[in-house]
């Protein structure tokens, strides 16, 4: 099937559609957040298992130490059956392990007092990414010169965040850290392949402090949103998160959601390229006018275009073949930089931080419980060079979001 939503690492994807993400659900006790991908609707979706309230308080219990069903169910006052039940689902969804007639978690879950032992060293590496980018912002420069942006009318301030915050920062640091076997970026689950981690209390808050990449492959565009995501809705007036709800709330089926992606991601590459007016872009992309009017409409609200007359003009960058190819360059030797200068100087401080937390206590591998130490780390480094003037401001959205779209054309990427 040509219609599925990729993970961020690019791997293989599933026959059915899959939704790939980073996205928080925040509750009463517990906040969840997800790197990887996973299928919204199914039943071992972790989001869906941990929901219950009953469910986070059992997850807090054990996650302080292992704890047998008799004596979940006495501290969290719940019955046996309903610890019976919450702790089968969490099993068969691999998010706690059985040991003997004891349970714990089999993911980190990052008490108030971890987060507080933490938060000193993420303080300290996130000032220390940032120094390193802006010491190195000519090379950022050049990359953007040398993809040729600027011949389709898009500044270096349109594209700095993508390039450093979410390509060199996100997508590729997870890759680089992966394969110096310091970060694990995703793992094999029953319901996808992802690492997901909790957060206990409320000292930090993931919505607001969270970079989230979403980004799907649908026909030969990869689409993708990183930056905020709004706190009053289900993701972003943007893609992949339009094509989530197409699928998920509204009933489209699969072949629906990648016929209109697909058109839509032609209509976007023929723009990029030059502006274009209604007859122009149907005889480009052999779209039917009345047809090409609704996508328009919706690129429109959603400001991936704008109006000049009767001429449609981009406002969504295109990364084609060169351009990622130069966007990697860039991406290796900063993520060099970074590793050398930064991680590697202050893992030993890191593991030993590390030993002292709830997630190491149930024995979740170091490389693992980093994945989300890293994003607290990369998020805070972003904002810092936001803050310095470093880095624009993302552009604020309709939606009340701040965050970057962009879309990559794979015909040409996968021909490199």
């Amino acid at each position: 099937m040509s219609g599925w939503l990729q993970d961020h690492q690019g791997e293989n994807p599933p026959d059915d559609l899959v939704f790939s993400n980073r996205r928080v659900i925040e509750l009463s006790r517990i906040q969840f957040a997800l790197c990887g991908e996973c299928k919204p609707g199914d039943d071992l979706n972790p989001y869906k298992v941990t929901e219950p309230k009953a469910c986070q308080e059992i997850l807090s219990l054990i996650n302080q130490q292992p704890q047998d069903p008799e004596e979940i169910a006495a501290t969290a006052k719940l019955s046996p059956q309903e610890v019976g039940q919450h702790l089968k689902a969490l099993v068969k969804a691999s998010l706690v392990k059985q040991l003997d007639d004891r349970y714990r978690p089999s993911f980190a879950i990052f008490t108030v007092q971890d987060q507080e032992r933490l938060k000193p060293l993420i303080d300290e590496l996130s000032r220390s990414f940032a120094r390193t980018v802006r010491e190195n912002m000519n090379m950022v420069r050049s990359a953007y010169e040398r993809c040729n942006f600027s011949d389709h009318g898009f500044t270096f301030d349109d594209l700095v965040y993508i390039l450093v915050g979410a390509y060199t920062f996100d997508y590729g640091g997870l890759g680089a850290l992966l394969r110096q076997d310091l970060l694990m970026s995703s793992k094999e689950m029953p319901g996808g392949r992802y690492v997901f981690i909790g957060l206990e209390g409320e000292l930090l808050n993931l919505q607001a402090n969270w970079q989230w990449g979403h980004n799907a492959v649908l026909g030969r565009s990869n689409f993708f949103g990183h930056g905020e995501v709004p706190s009053h809705q289900r993701g972003r007036n943007a893609f992949p998160d339009q094509a989530y709800r197409w699928h998920y709330l509204e009933g489209w089926s699969e072949e629906e959601v990648t016929k209109t992606m697909e058109e839509i991601g032609d209509v976007l590459v023929a723009l990029y390229q030059h502006p274009l007016g209604i007859q122009g872009l149907a005889a480009q992309t052999g779209i039917k006018e009345e047809r090409l009017q609704e996508h328009l409409n919706l690129l429109q609200e959603f400001e991936y275009i704008g109006a000049h007359g009767e001429l449609f003009v981009s406002s969504c960058p295109v990364v084609g073949r060169e351009a990622a190819e130069r966007i990697q360059e860039l991406v290796e030797q900063l993520q060099a930089k970074l590793i050398a200068e930064v991680v590697k100087p202050n893992w030993e401080r890191t593991h030993d931080i590390y030993k002292g937390t709830a997630p190491a206590g149930n024995e979740i591998d170091i490389r693992e419980a980093f994945n989300p130490i890293y994003h607290l780390i990369f998020e805070q480094a972003s904002r810092l060079l936001m803050e310095q003037g470093t880095i624009p401001w993302l552009k604020r959205h309709a939606d009340g979001a701040r965050y970057a779209v962009w879309i990559e054309d794979r015909e040409e990427v996968r021909d490199s």
